[in-house]
C-alpha cells in the first residue's frame, strides 16, 4: 500500500495516511455538515470513491442538496458514481442486528470494485446518532475491528459522534477504539487525543525511512554538483525540517499511553463530581451551595486536561520557525509536566535547579522544547536498565557565558544511566550514530542543528560517577519590544 499522504479536508487534521480511522466529535448540525462537506470534497477532487452513511439529524436530501451547492461539478461525479449516500440503518442494521462481519465484509468488496475501477482508495464517514444504548457494545466490537484491519487499506474512515449523546464512559470507548479524534464546539476545533495506534506507528516508520533516504540521496546530490550554495542550504534546511516533525512525533508516540492516562484522570474526576453536584440539586430544598462547588471542580479538572493536550498539541504540531520570547525555566518546567507519566513508569527521580529570574531567549519555543524533550527522554532511555543504583536525573538552568564572551543561558540534564565512551561522545551528535535498539540515529543531530540556528551550542560529557550530562547554551536576548511566546 502507498504512504503518500492524503488531504482530509479538516483543519486540525491536514494530512494522514491511508489507513487512517479517526472520529469527530460534534456539536451541532452545522459542524457536521460543515466537516463532512470539506471531506468529501477533497476525496473526490483527489480520485477517490466517497461513501457518505447518514443519519439524523441529516437526510439524504439535505446531504445531496449541500454536496450541490459545495462540490463544483457534482454531475460528473454523480454520473460516474464516484459517490454514493447510504443510510445508516442499511448498512449497520441489515437483519436487525449488528453483524461486524457483515459489515467488514460489504466495505471489503466497496474498496475491491473502487481499486478495479481505477479509483485512489476509498474515503468513508458513518454517522452514530441512530445508536441506541443496547447496541454500544456491539458497535464498539465493529470499531475495534476495524480499526484493527484498516491500517495495511487504502481506506479513510471518519466516525461522527454527537456530543450530546457522549457521556464519559462513551467518550473514552470511543476514544479508544479510533487512532484519535477532533471535536468543534462553538466554533473552535480541539485535538482530543494524538495518534497512537500500531497501524500509526508503522506509517511513522515508513515515513521515517523514506525521508532518511531523501536527506541521503539529496545529500549526495548536492555534494557532487554544488552549482548553488543557496539553494542547496535551503534544500538540506527543508528536509531537516521534515525529519525533525516526524522525529519529534515518533517521540510524543512513546508518550501517547501516559498522556491518555493523564487525560483519563481529569476525565473521571469530571464524571463524578458532575454526578455528585446532580444529586446535591435534586436534594429537597436543592443544596446550591453544595452543587456549586462540584461544578467549580468539575471546571478545574476539564483545565486541566485542556492543559495535558494543550502540551501535546505544541509538540506535535509543525513548527515554521517563527521566533519570539522564550522563558528557559519556564519552557523546562512544561516539558517536565509532558513527561512525568514516563519518569513515574520507570522510577526516575528528577530533581530541578532552575535559577530565578532568568532572562528570556530569542527563539522558535516549539523546536526549542523538542530539544530538551529528547535530552529527558534520552537520560530516561539511558537509564533504564539501571537497577544497582538510583535512577536519578539534574536538570539545570543557569546564567553562563558563550564562547564569544557574551552572554547565555546553560541547560544541563545529566543522568545516571549507561554512559558512552570517550570516544563515543562527538559521535553521538553524527546523524544516524545511535546507541538505541530501536533509536533512529537523528535526534541529537537534530538537536544540535536547533542550537546552532539559536546561536548556540549542544555537548555532551561524561559524569564522574555514572552516566552522561547534555549541555544546552543558548544566547540571551534583550527585550526589543517583543513579548513572551504564548503557553
Amino acid at each position: 500500500m502507498t504512504t503518500a499522504l492524503r488531504n482530509t479536508g479538516i483543519e486540525p487534521v491536514g494530512e494522514m495516511p491511508w489507513g487512517t480511522h479517526f472520529c469527530h466529535f460534534y456539536e451541532t448540525k452545522d459542524d457536521l455538515l460543515e466537516t463532512l462537506l470539506s471531506f468529501f470534497k477533497v476525496g473526490l477532487e483527489a480520485g477517490e470513491f466517497c461513501a457518505w452513511v447518514v443519519s439524523e439529524p441529516l437526510t439524504e436530501e439535505e446531504v445531496w442538496q449541500a454536496l450541490d451547492r459545495a462540490v463544483p461539478g457534482l454531475g460528473r461525479y454523480v454520473a460516474d458514481q464516484s459517490i454514493e449516500v447510504l443510510k445508516a440503518r442499511d448498512v449497520y442494521l441489515a437483519g436487525g442486528e449488528i453483524n461486524l462481519h457483515r459489515i467488514i465484509s460489504n466495505w471489503s468488496a466497496k474498496l475491491e470494485r473502487a481499486l478495479s475501477r481505477g479509483y485512489q482508495g476509498i474515503r468513508v464517514s458513518g454517522n452514530t446518532a441512530w445508536l441506541e444504548q443496547k447496541q454500544w457494545r456491539d458497535f464498539m466490537e465493529y470499531e475495534t475491528e476495524l480499526n484493527r484491519g484498516i491500517g495495511d487499506q487504502p481506506m479513510l474512515v471518519l466516525c461522527t459522534y454527537p456530543l450530546t449523546t457522549c457521556g464519559a464512559t462513551e467518550f473514552l470507548d470511543v476514544a479508544g477504539t479510533h487512532q484519535f479524534a477532533v471535536a468543534k464546539r462553538r466554533g473552535r476545533w480541539e485535538v482530543v487525543e494524538t495518534p497512537q495506534l500500531t497501524q500509526a506507528k508503522a506509517e511513522i516508520a515508513r515515513l521515517n525511512q523514506d525521508l532518511e533516504q531523501r536527506v541521503l540521496e539529496r545529500t549526495t546530490e548536492l555534494e557532487a554538483a554544488i552549482g548553488d550554495q543557496k539553494r542547496a542550504s535551503e534544500a538540506l534546511q527543508e528536509a531537516q525540517k521534515a525529519l525533525a516533525h516526524v522525529t519529534r512525533l515518533t517521540t510524543i508516540s512513546e508518550l501517547t499511553a501516559s498522556l491518555a492516562h493523564e487525560v483519563n484522570q481529569p476525565l473521571a474526576a469530571i464524571e463524578a463530581n458532575a454526578t455528585a453536584s446532580l444529586c446535591w440539586l435534586d436534594h429537597t430544598p436543592p443544596a446550591l451551595d453544595e452543587a456549586r462547588q462540584g461544578m467549580q471542580l468539575v471546571i478545574r479538572d476539564a483545565q486541566r486536561a485542556g492543559d495535558v493536550i494543550a502540551h501535546a498539541r505544541a509538540l506535535v504540531k509543525k513548527s515554521g520557525g517563527e521566533k519570539s520570547l522564550v522563558g528557559v525555566d519556564q519552557m523546562i518546567r512544561e516539558v517536565l509536566s509532558l513527561v512525568q507519566p514516563e519518569v513515574q513508569k520507570h522510577a526516575v527521580v528528577v530533581e530541578e535547579a532552575l535559577a530565578d529570574g532568568l532572562p528570556p531567549v530569542l527563539g522558535d519555543r516549539v523546536r526549542l522544547q523538542q530539544l530538551v524533550l529528547n535530552l529527558i527522554m534520552n537520560g530516561i532511555d539511558a537509564m533504564a536498565e539501571v537497577t544497582s543504583r538510583p535512577r536519578r536525573m539534574l536538570i539545570s538552568c543557569e546564567r553562563d557565558q558563550g564562547e564569544d564572551g557574551g552572554p547565555g543561558i546553560l541547560v544541563a540534564v545529566r543522568d545516571a544511566g549507561v554512559g558512552a565512551a570517550a570516544d563515543d561522545l562527538e559521535k553521538l551528535f553524527d546523524p544516524f550514530f545511535t546507541t538505541k535498539r530501536d533509536g533512529l540515529g537523528m535526534g541529537l543531530s537534530i538537536g544540535r542543528s536547533i542550537a546552532e540556528a539559536h546561536g548556540g551550542r549542544l555537548w555532551a560529557s561524561r559524569n564522574a560517577d555514572h552516566g552522561l550530562t547534555f549541555h544546552l547554551l543558548v544566547p540571551e536576548t534583550s527585550n526589543h519590544g517583543l513579548t513572551p511566546s504564548p503557553q
